[in-house]
């Protein structure tokens, strides 16, 4: 597992770790003016992948959305028959959310410690939050096992450790961390953002808080293909160096190489064993 980093302001140092989770997000989806479109769920590659498990479930099913963001994923498939919480740290988004769409459920709280009832959830979606919290994705898979009905799936995403990234920090930190200078050290202030993890590192994580691992999936290879482009080349995107290459490189490398995510498939089994 690796962590990665973000550049802070003096004033942020003495923040609580939930107190500036929260603020992050409020801003990064305040500063959003349209929300998106539901629909655009189903040709996403995280629907394509759960979908089959999706189906396993019967109509009303109930489901949280762990880290609702701007709630889409909540309403696409609230759409489809399912009854859906969208829950989020950000209060701010939350807020907005429940004005816009008042027939439907969104909550505030903190999904390493939420005031759902034991056993309420037949599944539970996450993507890109369990990583945000610096002692580890522990606190919050263990309140998804507690929350989730026995044989409720748990569907998640974290950043991928790729063998892009493994081979680059092989190397010495100034050949790939451009901020960093090995006489003068860092410059500015940095707060840890998010950890990264392998695929055997998220099947342990998972396994050790009792889930079964169903599948794990490296995803997003067109996004991991555009950071390699811009961080190790570097080629801008939009460009049309980028549009020539971008195309090329995307059939010849595979998604476990440069792949941005992992998608986890799991599930709280019936019985203790």
């Amino acid at each position: 597992m690796r962590k990665d980093y973000s550049i802070i302001s003096e004033q942020q140092i003495t923040v609580k770790e939930e107190e500036w989770v929260e603020q992050f997000w409020s801003q990064r989806w305040d500063s959003v003016a349209q929300l998106p479109d539901a629909n655009s769920i189903a040709y996403r590659e995280e629907y394509q992948l759960i979908a089959p498990w999706l189906q396993q479930l019967p109509s009303g099913s109930k489901i949280l959305d762990g880290g609702c963001g701007l709630g889409e994923w909540t309403i696409f498939l609230g759409d489809r028959g399912f009854e859906v919480v969208g829950f989020d740290i950000s209060q701010s988004t939350i807020t907005r959310l429940q004005e816009i769409f008042d027939d439907r459920q969104f909550v505030h709280g903190d999904i390493r410690q939420t005031d759902f009832e034991n056993d309420t959830f037949d599944a539970y979606f996450s993507w890109g939050t369990f990583e945000h919290f610096e002692n580890g994705l522990g606190d919050c898979i263990r309140e998804a096992y507690r929350i989730l009905k026995p044989g409720g799936f748990l569907f998640i995403s974290v950043p991928y450790q790729n063998w892009r990234h493994i081979l680059r920090d092989s190397r010495a930190l100034f050949h790939w961390d451009e901020t960093y200078n090995p006489e003068q050290g860092y410059t500015g202030v940095r707060r840890f953002y998010q950890w990264r993890l392998t695929i055997p590192e998220l099947e342990r994580e998972l396994a050790i808080e009792r889930f079964k691992v169903l599948r794990i999936h490296p995803i997003g290879r067109e996004q991991g293909i555009k950071r390699m482009l811009i961080h190790d080349l570097p080629i801008q995107p939009e460009t049309w160096l980028d549009r020539l290459v971008s195309p090329i490189l995307s059939t010849l490398i595979p998604t476990r190489f440069v792949g941005h995510m992992i998608l986890a498939i799991a599930q709280k089994k019936n019985k203790l064993k």
